[in-house]
């Protein structure tokens, strides 16, 4: 697997741009104020030690996986801290989630796929008066994701714990519309194109979806190059680890954008 992920990565890096081959100031806006900001903001003091507490937890838990599971963990009981290592993302593109709520800042802002809540409290600190909806299917991780939120006192994120199939339809009604949307809880092709279609009910032009490990796997590959391709799309943005799509109708002509930082080789990738 390891291999193979290093492969898709080399062949990224060698069609990626920098932001000096970059000449969409939309997207020259996104490379600058976004991917390559190294700003230490507040936030992240605040929610890092809370994640070093879970990869020193070895409590055990029962997990319900409704994905397409984990590369590195097999089974059911797991501990907190195998979870936080294989399952959450790392700090590197939680801090981009940060990033980018805070750049657009959309109000409202769902996410599939909560796992211990990281990359929840990164985008809900993004955007300190957004609505935040969060879904977790394992009620056993949902519940330590919660102790997270309260522990820190972060009141603008609701969790909904159950399979999505039952909770994102009325997660979607309660939002009515959906500035940003963060899919990270299925790996699975058939089930991310599902959700992205029913997510883009309630989209509009300043939308934003973020699509996680768009190199997981082949069917995730499919998902993403499918998602790339809708009619609904008008720009896309694949840095390896996420892709993005916008659906700006200013952007008369469909524009696909791979983006790397002109110093970052496969190696000095930190999920390698």
């Amino acid at each position: 697997m390891k291999s193979e992920l290093i492969k898709n990565y080399i062949r990224y890096y060698l069609r990626g741009k920098t932001i000096y081959q970059v000449h969409s100031p939309f997207v020259f806006a996104f490379v600058k104020e976004v991917f390559q900001d190294t700003r230490d903001f507040y936030a992240f003091s605040l929610i890092e030690p809370l994640r070093e507490s879970y990869l020193a937890n070895k409590q055990m838990i029962e997990v319900s996986d409704f994905g397409a599971g984990s590369h590195s963990t097999r089974g059911n009981i797991r501990s907190i801290q195998s979870i936080a290592q294989s399952a959450v993302t790392p700090a590197r593109y939680t801090q981009l989630l940060f990033r980018l709520i805070h750049f657009y800042k959309p109000k409202t802002i769902l996410e599939m796929g909560t796992s211990l809540g990281i990359s929840t409290l990164y985008q809900a600190y993004g955007n300190e008066t957004a609505q935040v909806i969060t879904l977790e299917g394992c009620p056993q991780i949902s519940k330590y994701a919660q102790q997270g939120f309260d522990s820190l006192e972060v009141n603008n994120i609701e969790l909904i714990t159950g399979d999505f199939r039952d909770t994102l339809a009325p997660a979607l009604q309660k939002l009515q519309k959906l500035d940003y949307a963060f899919f990270d809880g299925n790996h699975r092709k058939a089930p991310t194109l599902a959700y992205f279609e029913e997510c883009l009910k309630y989209a509009h032009e300043e939308s934003i979806f973020i699509f996680d490990d768009i190199y997981w796997s082949a069917e995730m590959r499919e998902a993403w190059e499918t998602i790339k391709a809708h009619k609904d799309v008008s720009l896309s943005i694949d840095m390896f680890y996420m892709g993005i799509v916008f659906f700006r109708k200013e952007n008369k002509e469909k524009e696909h954008f791979t983006i790397i930082d002109s110093w970052k080789k496969p190696w000095a990738l930190g999920f390698f």
